[in-house]
């Protein structure tokens, strides 16, 4: 896990120069080392976290005869088998890291190489033959990558605050970047929350020269290469599955660094802790968030998992005044508007922790419920789906209605599921069909409307799910919204914001495509979420934490983030004084839906208020600390290592 970057101009010499600011203001991706190489076009930084051949595995790497170059942010897993056809091929190598396949994959098989690749990865690769950069990201979007490109000149990093420390950039909010905050709760690859900035989709390469950009999407989740074949249901449906996931968990266990599991409690994360400890004879350490006297708080079940694996676990106790007071680091982090991940900025203490306990990988459990529909509302689709099949279908507002009782949804939610299902038409004409959580994005939606000053861009579309099971085409848009942009960006920016690698078993190139296989009535089975890893991991983990309901990660927001301990912090960028400073609310609309945020909490009205506080909160934060100035200043005062001219 690194920080990369580089500036490339087809139309003139390159001036290496901003590429230690560049290098510099990501340092926390890459406390190690850091280097600069250029040419007369193109100049690379990188900044490292040293996992893989600690001692030779510096960037950027090279083909033999120097004209093939890449830098990579992230791991390749299948490294040495790769290395090992290689190497048959007549390549010559230098060192043991993964990256340095990169260069002589591509001299191979060109724009395909990436397609070889198993791992999570952000790379940029500079061929001076042929005159061009590739850029392109891992299947699902682990791992980030951001551009900028006017006319011949292309800027890139993996943050976009490195392509702001370039100087190279303008620092202007997007339209459409904004109107996706503030209805997805996230922006939408390839718009950003900026200006001018791409964010590269998952699973594509970008091929740039003097002539323009051509992009290509390499990999299509749950699209199945044999849609004929059977699904796997029973038995070998839980073995396949059982065997591609505990080889996901094997092949992230370093073995040069220390490392541990970010333990939640929750199925997923203690599943990971299991198999390393019981099928790969590997018990790693394990940290846990401890929210003491909070409802959210799961002490209780990580200690569970812990003992019964015979692993050290340490807690890191989060109180909303410290949450108040990291929540602008976070959106230093995070570089938008993301309420969500402000919610969740206590797993940036948790890595803090886990850095000071000489970590520098932690795997978690993300990608689970994306990928095995772990999600209340997934059995409510079957059910809802049966009841359509038995013509039943007017029964169905009830079914949602005692549903989200039964699931502790607050109040009042019921009249707006019968609004957004009065619109169903609406939402089918815009996605292709109609989003799990367009509950959620439409009530966001809503609840800001009334403090935007200007009219923005409609919401921007959703690639069109594949031709699959009706559950897998829902779980499609998982992994064009919630995961990339939501899931993911908690790990690595919270993660690496203290030089932590956070690596996703779940979300290994086999499992995904095992998933594809298998039938979904092994995901949802019987009312039981998650069926297929149920059954797998039953044997390894206490009875309580297979059986448990999914309970998603959350810290109180109006008693922490509205008021209480960070009544001062919304004061200072929610109050009709505040509001008028910044100019792109309404102060009037803006402190009512404060206040109903506050008054109402515990009802379905003042939770929408709450996330849409939120959302102006978080805007307001990132608008403080992304101007000019303050990306100038932060690149001059950050401790830029021992950079090394490569």
């Amino acid at each position: 896990m690194c920080g990369i970057s580089g500036i490339v101009d087809f139309a003139g010499a390159v001036d290496p120069r901003p590429i230690e600011s560049m290098n510099a203001i990501m340092r926390h991706r890459g406390p190690d080392q850091t280097a600069v190489w250029s040419d007369r076009n193109a100049a690379f930084g990188f900044a490292r976290l040293s996992i893989v051949d600690v001692a030779h595995g510096q960037q950027p790497v090279r083909s033999e005869d120097g004209t093939v170059l890449a830098v990579c942010n992230g791991e390749i897993y299948n490294h040495r088998e790769l290395r090992r056809t290689l190497a048959a091929r007549g390549h010559r190598f230098h060192s043991r890291s993964d990256a340095e396949v990169i260069p002589h994959l591509y001299e191979e098989y060109g724009e395909h190489f990436v397609e070889h690749l198993d791992g999570d990865f952000g790379i940029a690769l500079w061929d001076m033959g042929k005159q061009r950069v590739l850029l392109t990201r891992d299947r699902v979007g682990v791992k980030p990558l951001f551009y900028h490109r006017r006319g011949g000149r292309v800027v890139f990093a993996s943050e976009i605050k490195g392509i702001f420390a370039s100087g190279l950039c303008p620092i202007e909010i997007d339209p459409q970047g904004m109107a996706d905050c503030l209805f997805y709760g996230h922006t939408i690859a390839p718009h950003t929350f900026w200006r001018e900035v791409t964010d590269l989709p998952p699973g594509t390469i970008t091929t740039i020269d003097a002539t323009g950009a051509r992009s290509r999407r390499y990999f299509t989740v749950f699209e199945r290469p044999d849609p004929d074949r059977p699904l796997l249901t029973g038995r070998a449906a839980i073995d396949a599955f059982n065997d591609r996931f505990t080889a996901a968990v094997a092949k992230r266990i370093p073995d040069e660094v220390r490392g541990g599991v970010a333990l939640s409690g929750g199925l997923d994360s203690s599943a990971i802790a299991a198999v390393a400890a019981r099928r790969c004879a590997s018990p790693l350490p394990t940290l846990s968030l401890a929210l003491p006297g909070e409802i959210h708080d799961e002490t209780s079940m990580s200690r569970l998992v812990a003992q019964s694996l015979g692993v050290s676990n340490d807690e890191a106790a989060m109180t909303g005044a410290r949450a108040c007071e990291l929540l602008p680091k976070s959106m230093w982090h995070f570089e938008s508007p993301f309420w969500y991940g402000g919610v969740a900025t206590p797993f940036l203490e948790l890595t803090g922790m886990a850095r000071e306990h000489g970590w520098t990988v932690a795997m978690s459990g993300d990608g689970s419920d994306e990928l095995l529909a772990g999600y209340d509302f997934y059995r409510l689709m079957k059910v809802s789906a049966k009841l359509e099949s038995l013509r039943l279908g007017a029964l169905q507002p009830l079914l949602w209605q005692q549903a989200t009782k039964w699931i502790g949804a607050p109040s009042g939610i019921d009249r707006h599921i019968t609004g957004v299902a009065a619109r169903f038409d609406e939402y089918t004409d815009h996605f292709g069909q109609v989003p799990p959580w367009i509950y959620l994005w439409s009530a966001l939606g809503e609840a800001i409307a009334p403090a935007l000053t200007e009219r923005l861009p409609r919401p921007s579309a959703l690639p069109a799910p594949p031709a699959h099971t009706t559950l897998h085409r829902q779980l499609h848009f998982e992994f064009h919204t919630r995961l990339p942009h939501w899931v993911l960006p908690i790990s690595d920016r919270l993660g690496m914001a203290n030089g932590i690698e956070v690596r996703v078993p779940f979300l290994d190139r086999d499992v995904i495509d095992i998933c594809a296989e298998i039938h979904p009535n092994m995901l949802v089975h019987l009312g039981t979420e998650k069926y297929v890893l149920k059954r797998a991991v039953a044997d390894i983990l206490p009875k309580p934490i297979v059986r448990r309901r999914k309970k998603p990660f959350m810290t109180p927001i109006s008693a922490w983030y509205l008021s209480g301990p960070g009544a001062d912090l919304a004061g200072d960028h929610l109050s009709r004084a505040a509001v008028q400073r910044y100019g792109l609310f309404d102060p009037v609309a803006t402190e009512r839906i404060w206040r109903t945020a506050v008054d109402k909490s515990g009802t379905w009205a003042g939770a929408a208020a709450e996330w849409a506080s939120m959302a102006v909160l978080c805007t307001h934060l990132v608008l403080d600390q992304f101007t000019t100035t303050a990306i100038e200043s932060a690149a001059a005062t950050a401790w830029t290592g021992s950079g090394a001219k490569a």
